[in-house]
């Protein structure tokens, strides 16, 4: 008897999990944090590290580091002889919906917060006779998500409980080349190969009759993309530049098991699932300024246009409803190069602030972030020390998300 009512509620959840989807699609739109939704933000193009970030993440024509090869490449022209560059990166972002959460099973009232850290960048440019030439790893996205345990008591003991847990990184390995065409003009291209994984472990388990329903899902990325740019020095106070990154597929080797287990029924059934999955990324274009004003203040500003309306992923066999749309993306900041002698040199100490407006792709709700950024640096003969923090909030979803990111890169010039 034991082992007929397993089965029978082995098919009755078998066959529920089959027409929830089809009942509750509309509940099921997250917006901003689907499964494969970048961690803050689906805008990313490159790496923020500290000048960057503290500028509002304008970086089209600033040569900063050697993380310029991942947004434009060109500016590797700019950079001295030989450069050494190392970032670290400390991001927080708070959660309303996202995989079961407050889409249907469970709900919360309250956002939900994570935060990281990582080394997110490193790399090394060599610049000689006109040409520059750089090979960069970095920390692209991060699909972390809070963790969930939640139990459910009754008659003082706890009768079910469930665990989500997820977790990802995406880096990429780049090699770019740069090239002065004459002294107003510099181009250049990125060759960038992308991995990483994602996992996602959903349990569910009665303990009264110690019935434990598993989903686990795997995916290992891999991917490749070329980005490229020029910068033009229209004067000696004013340059513009433009920047792309082509489409392309992050393609995954997915894995699926879904795992019904009742010990006293002696019933273990598994539901196991292999796929080659696909992430149609979108193109990239973008236009920079910036101005010096004197030899000590300067400002700049980009504009980075995402075509999310061409976004496309097909899951397991099935392609997924994602309603995006194009979207431009606004960053600005302004640096005051102040300095002091200290121990008979020159130690200069730049000051920046920076604003960005940053819309996401999904249609419903019609979201966007507004960050507030700033920052300063230290250089001290051949070392550059930068900082810069990022401070948004989202309007449009109703849920009042933040998102926080504080960088540190460290460089060495030759």
């Amino acid at each position: 008897m034991k082992r007929h009512v397993c089965f029978v509620s082995f098919f009755a959840i078998l066959w529920l999990l089959i027409l929830f989807p089809k009942f509750a699609l509309p509940q099921l739109i997250l917006g901003q944090y689907e499964d494969e939704a970048p961690f803050r933000t689906w805008n990313t193009l490159g790496i923020s590290t500290g000048a960057s970030l503290a500028m509002g993440e304008a970086r089209f024509t600033l040569a900063s580091d050697c993380s310029v090869a991942l947004t434009n490449p060109a500016l590797l022209s700019n950079l001295p002889k030989i450069t050494f560059s190392l970032s670290s990166c400390v991001s927080a972002a708070s959660f309303f919906k996202y995989s079961i959460i407050n889409t249907g099973p469970l709900y919360n009232e309250e956002n939900m917060s994570q935060g990281f850290y990582a080394l997110d960048f490193a790399g090394v440019s060599v610049n000689l006779k006109g040409w520059a030439l750089a090979l960069n790893i970095g920390l692209l996205e991060d699909y972390d998500r809070p963790r969930v345990e939640s139990k459910y008591p009754a008659s003082g003991q706890v009768q079910y409980m469930l665990n989500l847990d997820q977790e990802g990184i995406l880096k990429n390995i780049n090699f770019s080349l740069s090239r002065k065409l004459g002294k107003n003009l510099s181009v250049g291209i990125g060759f960038n190969y992308i991995y990483g994984y994602l996992e996602k472990n959903i349990e569910e388990k009665w303990t009264n009759s110690n019935i434990t329903i598993t989903d686990k899902k795997s995916h290992d990325f891999k991917g490749f993309y070329i980005n490229g740019g020029l910068v033009v020095y229209l004067s000696d106070v004013l340059t513009v530049a433009g920047v792309f990154r082509t489409p392309y597929t992050k393609k995954s080797d997915s894995k699926s098991l879904l795992r019904y287990y009742s010990p006293q029924g002696d019933t273990d059934i598994k539901i196991e699932a292999s796929a080659q999955n696909s992430y149609k990324q979108p193109l990239v274009v973008g236009l920079g300024l910036s101005y010096k004003f004197s030899k000590v203040f300067k400002a700049a500003a980009d504009l980075s246009f995402f075509n999310w309306a061409k976004y496309n992923v097909y899951y397991f066999e099935e392609e997924l409803e994602r309603d995006f749309k194009d979207i431009v993306k606004i960053s600005a900041g302004a640096e005051y190069m102040s300095s002091i002698w200290a121990f008979n040199q020159e130690i200069k100490a730049p000051l920046r602030i920076g604003i960005s407006y940053d819309p996401q792709p999904m249609r419903e709700p019609n979201s966007h972030y507004f960050y507030f950024s700033f920052g300063a640096g230290i250089y001290v003969g051949k070392f550059l020390l930068d900082a810069g923090a990022l401070i948004g909030n989202e309007r449009g979803s109703g849920n009042a998300l933040a998102a926080r990111r504080v960088a540190f890169s460290l460089s060495f010039r030759i």
